[in-house]
């Protein structure tokens, strides 16, 4: 079967004398020389084998074959003008899916006011979330399971670009009976005098809890160790325990029995960013959501 090897501009000069039914009137809708839109044609119908017009110095009348042509050819064009219109859509980002990656914090206290407001100055583009630990987070983004992900500073090894959006402080996680709220802040000390409630070690926040500890000079062997952090909440609500957490948390928590104090001796905070793969050139969709994330840092209040 030949294949028809026809140029977009050979079908738009003819689609363009079959509206106007005159090479004239095509020429200055083109913008062209009325023989450079009979050229046009003649190469057309010779690169078809069919004759499109019958033409004389009065009239231009598309014959069988033109009027089949036209109607198969405007087809053709309205389709490539509204894939190229999807196109221009997915540059400007107003279309396309995002997919994040995030810790359970973040996923819970940061996301969802970035996401809503995203959505409404990108309604044709759709958010996906995955919530995970840190390693989890890493290993998605580096899989291209995410386009990005939100969580503290990975190991540094060259495969991930970390931009900072924000530093989360850790605050004291108490029953609101407990002894220490009295105090308008508590220390690692005084927690440490108490059984503590512990983030597994496969968590990013522990590494921090045990930092802050060791900063303090004092031991704190966990009552508990958990991987959740409504679990932790829910131990220290129930009495038996106190634990430290990042603002973040707190919206996952979010137990009328908690209340929360400043952590001090020492301050502890974990720096919180945009987590993108080295190299790797983002979809205007995730470059706009990466943006409207890195604009709306701000540095959790943390209450008392």
């Amino acid at each position: 079967m030949k294949r028809i090897n026809l140029s977009l501009f050979e079908i738009e000069v003819v689609l363009q004398v079959d509206r106007l039914r005159s090479f004239r009137a095509a020429a200055e809708a083109l913008g062209m020389s009325q023989p450079a839109v009979s050229r046009a044609v003649a190469r057309a119908e010779t690169r078809l084998g069919e004759r499109l017009f019958d033409r004389n110095t009065r009239t231009v009348e598309p014959t069988p074959q033109g009027r089949e042509f036209t109607a198969i050819a405007g087809r053709l064009i309205g389709d490539l003008r509204s894939s190229l219109d999807d196109l221009g859509d997915y540059f400007r980002s107003a279309r396309g899916r995002v997919s994040v990656a995030g810790l359970p914090s973040v996923t819970a206290g940061l996301l969802p006011p970035v996401i809503d407001r995203f959505r409404r100055s990108h309604p044709g583009v759709s958010v996906g979330v995955i919530d995970t630990l840190l390693d989890g987070v890493v290993g998605a983004v580096l899989r291209g399971e995410a386009d990005l992900g939100i969580a503290g500073r990975p190991a540094s090894d060259g495969r991930i670009e970390f931009a900072r959006i924000m530093s989360d402080r850790f605050v004291a996680i108490l029953r609101q009976d407990h002894p220490l709220t009295r105090q308008s802040a508590v220390t690692w000390a005084d927690l440490a005098a108490w059984p503590f409630v512990a983030m597994s070690r496969i968590t990013s926040v522990r590494p921090l809890t045990d930092r802050g500890f060791a900063q303090a000079g004092v031991a704190a062997e966990p009552e508990f160790e958990v991987s959740h952090l409504a679990t932790a909440g829910a131990l220290v609500a129930a009495g038996l325990g106190v634990t430290a957490l990042p603002v973040l948390t707190l919206p996952v928590l979010a137990h009328p029995a908690l209340t929360t104090r400043l952590l001090q001796g020492p301050e502890v905070t974990r720096d919180i960013g945009v987590l993108t793969r080295a190299g790797r050139t983002l979809s205007p969709a995730a470059a706009a959501f990466r943006d409207s994330i890195l604009a709306s840092g701000t540095e959790p209040a943390a209450g008392a």
